[in-house]
């Protein structure tokens, strides 16, 4: 058996990217030939026309190892062909009583669909064996052998809308499918990894390679189970774009992105408790997670799930792990919402070149700026706000910030609970709860929050839990029945509430409005007792000038406009008496000043800000 070496074959395809790639056995058939890749990318621009070895266990004509993954070009106009295959490893996390959400980057030449026949057990690094199937409960490391029981689609709205696959091969590309791991241990050892040291079972994914655009058919408000269709990563992010919102996206790190407006443009991942013991539904513990992409030229924002007892909807008081799924791996599943009838697409200009053993090599690191453009993302501003139900559990929110966001629902930016808890909180649209909330930053925003709570006198709390690249000087709780601001940069804060919802109740602020009893009455004027400090604008010299009428230090300057929201607050003055802020920076408006002194008495003024 003949192997081409990698990087003259590499060389060959990428100078000669205009020819399609063609492997098969000569010498009338009898002498095989297979391409080897390791660690690299293979880069076919048109077909691949692949005929099946002829020696058992290693039959296929490509072999893609260590991360290694094949890429074909956006303008591929006819399919893949032939009885030949490729074989690439993809690893589960989970063992015989949990499920992974797989996505097939394969399919059967007989009929371009997927099943559990086309999965082999690794037993070097060309030879691998098909996997047994069983109808018992449980799968097999070794030898690996794969329960039928567990494998099902899904698409639809409810519990009864999973449909069974077992052991047939009928899942068309793209589709994603939900199969349970194996208990025990393989201990062989392929490519310096054990096939199975535990929970972790390794499958050799044998069969055509899936290319070219997939298309799969949705009805509006279905949920669907997808997935990377193909033998490479995916874009994600440019994914769930595309098939989001509406018109012509433009971007700065890509191409305009036209937009078909088919679903919400958010990702749901399924996780869930490790080391599960129990096949009864009543046992399983998980939930969904969010990605939304916001812009393909950002990291997009991932919040992880709550985990509830799946089928009586009980928090279990963990909560899921956190991940980057932007570039998303080989053979990984996940769910989409349809906003409308229509098509959600996979093209090959999706398709992205990542992998956990990163980029080692300059060859390779060439060959991934040269096909994929635009792979330094921003790192967005977020927050995240963690809602605690005493010691049941906690559910974090994020608030991620993009000039391009509206306060209201965006696709592929805001995104929806997958389901909520039974007392839970979300940011509130339209009467849901939002797990991850994207709009432009504003300090004199106050974001309404969805608030649902089934039992009396449970312990809430609202406290700042994480943020980056984000300065704020505050961050309250706003009750709007009390017109009180919490500051919960520092502390949480708690209330107790009968059962009811109370959304819009309690709002996210930045800023801490003037109470209306406390603005000034008279235009331009002080305060009608005698007052401490002399508030000047100077807008020649583009500065605040504060005195203090009786030598007393200022302790505190707060400025609002004339909604009365905080836009400045600043103390620490070192006793000063007469202290200065530069305004030229400022909008031309008029504001309200209110400084305090060290008794705590309060001089407020209106000032006229100019600057030419």
């Amino acid at each position: 058996m003949r192997g081409i070496l990698l990087f003259t074959a590499f060389l060959f395809i990428a100078q000669n990217s205009v020819a399609q790639l063609s492997i098969k056995p000569s010498g009338n058939g009898k002498q095989d030939h297979y391409l080897f890749v390791k660690e690299d990318l293979l880069y076919v621009s048109k077909d691949l026309k692949l005929t099946r070895n002829l020696i058992p266990g290693s039959e296929a004509s490509i072999y893609l190892r260590k991360g290694a993954q094949l890429v074909q070009g956006p303008n591929q106009q006819v399919k893949n062909s032939g009885n030949g295959q490729i074989s690439l490893f993809a690893e589960g996390t989970t063992n015989a009583f949990d499920y992974n959400y797989w996505s097939a980057p394969v399919s059967a030449p007989e009929n371009d669909l997927f099943g559990i026949s086309l999965l082999h057990s690794p037993a070097s690094a060309i030879k691998s064996t098909p996997a047994k199937q069983t109808t018992a409960l449980n799968g097999l490391a070794n030898p690996l052998t794969i329960s039928t029981r567990w494998i099902y689609t899904f698409n639809g709205n409810g519990y009864y809308n999973w449909n069974f696959v077992g052991g047939s091969t009928a899942i068309a590309p793209g589709y994603g499918f939900i199969m349970k791991g194996t208990e025990g241990v393989d201990a062989t050892v392929v490519d310096e990894q054990q096939n199975n040291s535990g929970n972790a079972q390794r499958y050799d994914f044998r069969g055509r390679a899936n290319s070219g655009n997939i298309e799969i058919p949705v009805k509006s408000g279905d949920f669907v189970l997808v997935g990377n269709p193909y033998p490479s990563s995916l874009d994600l992010s440019l994914f769930l774009l595309e098939n989001s919102g509406e018109g012509s996206l433009k971007t700065a790190c890509y191409e305009d992105i036209s937009r078909n407006g088919v679903t919400t443009g958010i990702a749901y991942f399924w996780d869930s408790r490790e080391n599960g013991s129990s096949h009864y539904l009543e046992d399983y513990v998980g939930g969904y997670g969010a990605y939304s992409p916001v812009d393909p030229c950002t990291t997009g924002v991932y919040e992880s799930p709550v985990f509830r007892k799946v089928l009586s909807g009980e928090e279990d008081g963990s909560k899921g792990k956190n991940f980057s799924p932007r570039v998303l791996p080989i053979g990984r599943g996940f769910m989409v919402q349809s906003l409308n009838d229509g098509k959600i697409v996979f093209r090959n200009r999706q398709r992205q070149f990542g992998s956990k053993t990163g980029h080692p090599e300059k060859q390779r690191e060439t060959n991934h700026k040269k096909h994929f453009p635009g792979t330094e993302k921003i790192v967005l501003p977020k927050l995240k706000l963690a809602f605690t139900v005493e010691d049941h559990y906690e559910r974090q929110l994020t608030i991620a910030f993009w000039d391009e966001a509206t306060t209201e629902i965006d696709p592929g930016m805001d995104a929806e609970a997958f389901e909520i808890a039974t007392t839970d909180a979300g940011f509130y649209h339209e009467e849901k709860s939002f797990v991850i909330d994207v709009r432009p930053q504003d300090i004199s925003q106050e974001i309404p929050i969805f608030l649902q709570v089934q039992e009396p006198y449970l312990k809430m709390s609202f406290s700042r839990a994480h943020s980056e690249n984000l300065d704020f000087d505050n961050l309250y709780i706003l009750d709007t029945e009390t017109n009180e601001y919490f500051s919960i940069k520092e502390e949480a804060f708690t209330v107790e509430l009968q059962p009811g919802n109370y959304h819009g109740r309690f709002r996210l602020a930045f800023a801490e409005k003037i109470p209306q009893e406390e603005l000034p009455q008279v235009f331009f004027e002080e305060d009608a007792i005698p007052p401490k400090f002399d508030i000047i604008q100077n807008n020649y010299l583009g500065e605040l000038e504060i005195i203090g009428n009786d030598h007393s230090p200022v302790k505190a300057v707060g400025i609002f406009d004339l909604q009365g929201k905080r836009l400045l607050y600043r103390t620490g003055f070192d006793n000063r008496r007469s202290i200065s802020i530069t305004t030229g920076n400022w909008a031309n408006a008029v504001y309200i000043v209110k400084v305090t002194g060290m008794d705590n008495k309060k001089t407020t003024k209106k000032i006229s800000v100019y600057n030419r």
